[in-house]
This record gives C-alpha cells, structure tokens and sequence, in this order.
C-alpha cells in the first residue's frame, strides 16, 4: 500500500474509534432506548407476516353477536348469569382439553344469586382444568391491592392466573410476565398457568429471560390468527349435544387444547397497547405468551457484547467504504462508490435487524444505524474538505499552463498524477525562436517582453487546447508536454497536432504583424506591441519557430525545495526532444523534427519525411529522424506524391546508389525550390558521398559520419526496406 494511502487510512480509522466510542457512551446512557422501542414495533408488526399461531390455542369469545343471540334465544340481558359460563365448561371439558383459562374476573357474587354462583363452581370442580383470574393493581399512592374471584369461585378454580401484565415506558406491552408475587406468594399469569397446570412450571426455567424475569414477547398480527369461536355456537352446540343431537361443534374438537374464554365485544374487553396494535385486546397478552411457549419462539435479546461488536464493525465499515471510495480513479467513480457503500451500509444497519427478528432475534437498530450515519458523514465531511483543498491547490497549479478539460479530469481524478516523481509514457515539446538574439538587438525591454508575450500566449493556448501542459518558458523558447499529469494513450498525435497548428499559427501571426503595421487602426495592440511590429518590419524579420518532439518514458512531477517547487519533466527522452529542436537548423527543415519514437505513434494520421539516422550530442544511441510536414487530411496529393519521391531518393542514398539519389534530390529541388532541406541533401552529397568521401569533424558540414561504427548499429532495422550501413554524428558548435 502506498505510504500517502496509509496516511490516508489512519483518518478513517481515527474516526470509526470517535463515533464507535459516542455511540456506546450514548447506548449505556438509554439515549436510543425511545427510539429503538418504536423501531421495535415496526419490526414486530413486520416479522408478524412469518409466524404461525399454535393450533393448540383455542379462543373463544363473548362478541356483540353472542350477546345479541343470549338475548333473543334465552332472554337473556347483559350481564349474563354464570351458568352461560358453566355450560361453557361442562361442554368443553368433556373433550378433554389442556386447559380452559378465563379473562374475566369474577370478584363480585352473581347479580342472579348464590345458586348461580354454585353452578360455575360445581362446574370449576368437576372439569378440574379451570383457570381463574387475578388482577393486581397499584395506586396512585402507591398502595398495591389485588381483586381476586369471590370464594367460591377462587377455592374450586384449579389455578389462580395473574393478568396484570408489564409495560414499558410508554404504556406498551413488549414484555410478559412468567409470575407474579403478591403477599409472599407466586401466581402464574394467565399465559404460564396452563404449564404450572401441567407440573411442567421447570421448563420456564429455560426460556431466554430478560434481567427483570420477563419474556419478549412475539405478537400476531392479531388474535383472528387464532380463529375465535362466538361463545353462541359453543352455547347453542351444548344444547344440542344435551340432547343427543347433532351440533356445530363437539367437546372432542377441544381434546387437547389451550383454551381461552374473555370478553370481546366493544366496551366489554380491556384495551392496551402492543407493538402491532394500540387498541389490542389484554387477553391477547396471555395467549401470546401460551403461544411462545408452545412454539419456542420468544424473542431474544441479541446480548449487549455481541451488539458492541456490532456497532464496532459499522462504525469501522462506514469510515473504510468512504476511504476506499475515495482512492477511485475519477471523481464520479468515487461518489459512485460512497454512495453504493451508503445504500449498502443502511441496507445492512436496517435489513440485518429485520432478518433476525423475523428469527426471533432483536438486534439493536438504532445505535448501529446512528453509528453508521455519523461515521459516514464525518467521513464524507472530511473527505470533501481535503479534496476541495486539493482542487483548488491542483487549479491553481494547472490553471495557466493546462487545458480545462485536463483540469477538471485531474479534479476529478487527483490521484491520477502523484506530487514527486512520477513515469509517464508521453511527449515532449522543446521550441524556440530561430536568431531571437537578433530581435534582442532591435527591441527595447519593454517591446521584446510584449512581443514575447503575443507570441507564447498564442503558441501556449494551441499545446493547450491540444491537452498539452506547458512545463515553463525560458525566454522566447517553451518547454511542454503532453501525457502528463494526465496519462494520454495519443499524446503522440497530440503533440504533433499542436505543432503543426503552430507551425500555421505563427504564418498567421507573421501575416498579422503585416496588417497591423500597415492598418494600426484594424486591430487593438498596444503602442508598445505595435512599435515592436514596426522594428519587425522595417528590419524585414519574421518570426520562424523551430520544434522539437519525442516520445518515451520519462518523468513528471513537482521538483524543487519544500518553499518553491516546479511541475517539470526529466530524463533522456526529454533531454533528447530539446537536441532535435537544435537539429532543425543543421536541415533547415521546415520548423519541425521528430524522432522514430513519436513518428510510430501517429498511425499514418501525418505527412512525414524520413532523414537521416543520426546520433546526437550527448545521445549515443542513433535514431531516425522524421521531419513532421502536415495533418494526413489537410495535405494535398501533390505533397504526398512530393514525400513519395523523398523516400525513393532516401532509399537511394542510404543504399550508396548517390547518384541516382542526387538525380531525385536535384528534381525536387526543381519542383519546390523552398524545399531546403533537397538543398542541404545536394550540397551534401555533391560535396563528400560522389566524391567519395565522407564528411568529418573536420569539415564545416555539421555532421560527422563514420560507416564502420559498431554502435551504429541496431539489430531491430534487419528486415527494413534497406540495410542501414552506418550513421550520422551531429556536432556540437
């Protein structure tokens, strides 16, 4: 891992430990416990869809239909006489149930007398499997009282159930009680009565208690899931059964049964809150406790260590997801990246919780959830603080001597260039003024510094425009590259494109000087500009650029001491760039030299013409040189015929045929008399190779050439067209 990515790590890291660290201080505190509770809720109503009710509970329910039945078939008003409840029992007890638990309270006597308090009682006694109901309850002044069923009723009851049920903060129920103790004795509640019922009261032992010995409870969606039965076809089945006739139902339908006996329609039944409903029956409570029983499905706290790891591990999550994103390779990668980890991160924080409650599991929410937002935040925040300081250090850097479009790209991408030292495959661009010194002489400083200025802003808007950066400006010449700090797979073609727009961009300007000297009106130039055209045109100078360009590997990035530092380039491949610029006046070329490295990365989109192999001043390694003519597009026929001709008489030459080559060199000439180049390869030839001899250090030609030079040659030439036979030596003068 790079040593910056490291440094950049320990950001991330720092802030997963800070919001890990709140997190639990906030946690322990109970800060989240309101807000946890309704998520709770939420959750409970969800994970209600997947799970089933145990089909040993039967409830049966004494609704408005029922009392509207009593009323019609026996007269019956509201309240009824308990021998309704008592035919209930004889009826169900036949059928040999588990239980048959009542959530309605019988604390006064019967408003229909002793006798018919008597019937519920004989029928409590002769079932043997009567669970009757207590409800304790405390005060405002804190005084605790407990309503118990009347004597009779109580001492023929086979167990006592508590109804009193726990609540949280909020008045809902999430809990239920196992027992209860009032006056130094235990009562089950009506939910675990039917266990105590059975002798069975160790296996609540063994249930997942919270600290205060209550159980999380696990609703139903509601208690319709238990298929209430109307207490009139209960009734009205017993009077048939009585009779010998057939019936709705059978004692035999409740042969092993839980089953459940309360009050249910509107105004009758106590309400209390639960987290699938706020308007939910009580004797839902106890149902669903009986049910979790049977079914082994309480909830279960997820243990407060293993919720600590949790939050530890979104904490370090959340921090790690934005750091990664941020070591993308472009700006929109890396917002593609956070929020992906964003979405993922919630998804996880949220969906993990519901999976496990749907398990009966209850993974903390909240505290996760607000771990994982503020370490995502703080380390957004914190990202797009630096970066913006990184792009706006990176625009000022490059403003002025790199496109937009390579600006933005290098916002968008920061890592894509490193500060220090950095390999790029790219080009160089070395040009200058051809005789500048003679300009010198002319203009005062002022003039030349504005001269100066029209024309490296020209030239520098075109590398630029071209995605070129422009490394620096010693005097009238200018350093640049292309390829860097962006890589650029045709920093090639770019480079050439740009010199050859220079090349038409100073024929324009010198045309310019012209017009502005001969009209000063037409245009807007300083006075100091315009006297600097007036000395160009009286001393009949012009403007003449020469260009310089090779491609290879070299290396970018800010060179200089910790107070003042440099984008820059170095290495042989630059220093060989500037050599070809200097070149160009031993050919007179045209204005632009290019090695074999840039020429076989222009894919025939340029007209070029192949010189001489040449070893260079400080360069021992012999290159082709390539003078660069003009675009592919815009050259015409009778150009490329011209280059055409120049290879045959190259072929010639380099084969020793100086003859034949001289011939094609002089016709050429004829054609293009501006071609000065035929010029110098005439004189040259003429004056050594038909002689017979060759030009040395001796002679006033520029060039050395030695046929015989084993360094001058390179195997990787095998094969071309021609045998190389040996190369030229530039000289240094």
């Amino acid at each position: 891992m790079k040593k910056r990515n490291i440094k950049l790590l320990l950001r991330p890291l720092a802030v997963a430990g800070i919001t890990f660290g709140l997190t639990l201080i906030l946690y322990f505190s109970g800060v989240f416990k309101f807000f946890e509770n309704k998520t709770y809720d939420l959750r409970m109503v969800y994970a209600s869809e997947y799970c089933e009710p145990s089909s040993d509970i039967s409830f049966i329910v004494v609704n408005q239909d029922s009392i509207n039945w009593a009323q019609e078939e026996y007269g019956w008003g509201w309240p009824w006489p308990r021998e309704a409840y008592a035919r209930l029992i004889e009826f169900v007890s036949a059928g040999n149930p588990e239980s048959i638990a009542f959530d309605i309270l019988y604390s006064e006597p019967s408003i229909f007398g002793d006798e018919d308090d008597i019937a519920l009682a004989k029928a409590e006694a002769d079932s043997g499997k009567v669970i009757q109901s207590v409800f304790v309850s405390e005060d405002a002044d804190g005084a605790v009282d407990a309503q118990f069923p009347i004597p009779i009723i109580k001492d023929n009851a086979a167990i006592i159930g508590n109804i009193t049920s726990a609540t949280d903060d909020d008045d809902i129920i999430r809990r239920g009680r196992l027992e209860y103790e009032w006056n130094g004795k235990v009562y089950p509640t009506l939910g675990t009565a039917p266990v105590y019922l059975q002798n069975n009261k160790a296996a609540l032992d063994e249930l997942p208690r919270l600290k205060d010995g209550t159980v999380l409870l696990r609703y139903q969606r509601n208690l319709n899931e238990y298929n209430p039965y109307p207490i009139s076809e209960i009734l009205e089945s017993y009077d048939l059964w009585k009779n010998g006739e057939e019936s709705y139902f059978v004692p035999e339908d409740f042969e092993g049964k839980y089953v459940y006996v309360a009050y249910y329609a509107p105004g009758l039944f106590d309400i209390c809150s639960t987290p699938v409903s706020q308007v939910f029956p009580g004797v839902g409570v106890h149902i669903t406790t009986l049910d979790n029983y049977l079914c082994n499905n309480f909830m279960q706290k997820v243990p407060d260590f293993a919720v600590c790891l949790w939050i530890l591990f979104v904490a370090f999550f959340a921090s790690l997801s934005v750091y990664f994103a941020s070591l993308r390779h472009s700006q929109r990668t890396t917002v593609l990246f956070m929020v992906l980890g964003f979405i993922l991160g919630i998804l996880l924080t949220i969906g993990l919780p519901y999976i496990l409650f749907v398990k009966s599991w209850w993974l903390q929410l909240v505290a996760p959830f607000f771990c994982f937002i503020l370490a995502s935040l703080i380390n957004i925040t914190l990202n797009l603080t630096v970066e913006g300081k990184q792009k706006r250090f990176i625009k000022a850097a490059f403003s002025q001597c790199l496109s937009k479009d390579v600006v933005n790209q290098i916002m968008e991408d920061p890592d894509s260039f490193t500060l220090g030292g950095k390999n790029f495959h790219m080009s160089a661009i070395f040009t200058d003024i051809q005789k500048f010194s003679s300009f010198s002489e002319l203009l005062t400083a002022s003039e030349l510094g504005s001269l100066l200025n029209f024309y490296l802003t020209r030239m520098s808007d075109i590398i630029i425009a071209e995605g070129g950066t422009v490394d620096k400006y010693e005097g009238d010449a200018i350093v640049a590259l292309v390829g860097a700090p962006l890589e650029m797979e045709d920093h090639g073609i770019r480079a050439c494109s740009a010199a050859i727009k220079m090349k038409k961009a100073e024929a324009a300007l010198n045309q310019e000087i012209i017009s502005a000297v001969n009209n000063p009106s037409s245009a807007k130039y300083d006075e100091t500009l315009l006297s600097a055209f007036k000395k160009l045109i009286k001393n009949n100078k012009t403007i003449f650029t020469r260009i310089g360009i090779n491609s290879g590997e070299m290396i970018a990035g800010y060179f200089g001491s910790e107070n003042k530092k440099n984008y820059t380039m170095m290495g042989n491949n630059v220093n060989l760039a500037s050599r070809l610029e200097g070149v160009n006046k031993h050919y007179s070329t045209g204005g632009i030299l290019i090695s074999e490295a840039t020429k076989e990365l222009l894919n025939d989109k340029f007209i070029v013409r192949s010189l001489d192999r040449v070893q260079v001043v400080n360069v021992k390694t012999p290159i082709r040189l390539y003078e660069l003519l003009d675009d592919a597009v815009s050259a015409t026929d009778e150009v490329k015929a011209y280059v055409c001709e120049w290879e045959n008489a190259m072929k010639h030459f380099e084969s020793g045929d100086y003859k034949q080559a001289l011939d094609i060199y002089k016709a050429l000439s004829e054609k293009n008399p501006e071609d000065k180049v035929a010029g110098y390869y005439i004189n040259l030839t003429e004056k050594f190779f038909i002689a017979g001899k060759y030009p040395t250090e001796m002679d006033d030609a520029g060039v050395a050439y030695n046929p015989e030079n084993p360094d001058d040659m390179d195997p990787s030439w095998a094969g071309t067209k021609y045998e190389i036979k040996g190369s030229f030596r530039l000289l240094q003068k």
